[in-house]
């Protein structure tokens, strides 16, 4: 798939950190800071409010024009009319999981080394979400990699990349230089009552070295 996305501000709204929080609200938060793509990540809920999240938020990118990945669940994403899906090495096999969604959605893949990037290629991911960059509160047991495997995998593929795993407005920059098309942000993003304003700070600390590709 031809993606026109721009990468640069990939917000992710976790249930753990949104908590009573409206994710309705946040969506359109994120969305006027500057953020172009959104996935919804529930692990802690029942599938049921997971749903209901989901939907909410679906009306806020449809809105905009943004897409909409659905962590982890494949019935969820087409359940809500997502945009696409965004799985695991331990969730539903790639392979398996893009004859159940098709062509027409999006294939999101979480890889921590060279050897899972190659295990991706059977569903023909969209985009990669790579990591875990730095120590993040939110990827706990996960081997921090470092900006290195990031640049290992831009000398094998053309796939969109977006780092993640205790990215920052700080080291956002450095992520994008190493050869990722953009950073995938949770806590960094969430954990500020001035969400407008923080996912601001990413976009411009990431402007000089983003595009749409």
């Amino acid at each position: 798939m031809e993606l026109r996305i721009d990468w640069s501000l990939y917000a992710i709204l976790d249930k753990k950190l949104v908590g009573e929080r409206d994710h309705k609200r946040l969506a359109e938060q994120v969305i006027l800071g500057g953020a172009r793509i959104i996935q919804v990540r529930n692990k802690i809920s029942s599938s049921r409010e997971f749903y209901d999240d989901a939907l909410e938020v679906k009306k806020i990118t449809t809105h905009f024009g943004i897409p909409l990945i659905i962590n982890d669940r494949v019935d969820i994403a087409r359940a809500v009319k997502a945009d696409g899906v965004h799985l695991g090495q331990d969730d539903l096999p790639f392979a398996a999981a893009r004859r159940l969604i098709g062509q027409d959605m999006i294939l999101g893949a979480s890889v921590h080394s060279m050897e899972e990037y190659q295990a991706t290629l059977a569903g023909e991911p969209d985009y990669l979400g790579v990591g875990t960059i730095y120590p993040s509160q939110t990827k706990i047991g996960l081997k921090e990699r470092g900006l290195e495997l990031i640049k290992e995998l831009r000398r094998v593929t053309t796939l969109p990349m977006v780092g993640i795993g205790g990215i920052t407005v700080d080291n956002a920059a450095a992520v994008i230089q190493a050869g990722a098309n953009g950073v995938a942000v949770i806590s960094g993003l969430l954990d500020t009552d001035d969400v407008i304003g923080r996912a601001r700070e990413f976009v411009n600390s990431n402007q000089k070295f983003c595009s749409i590709k």
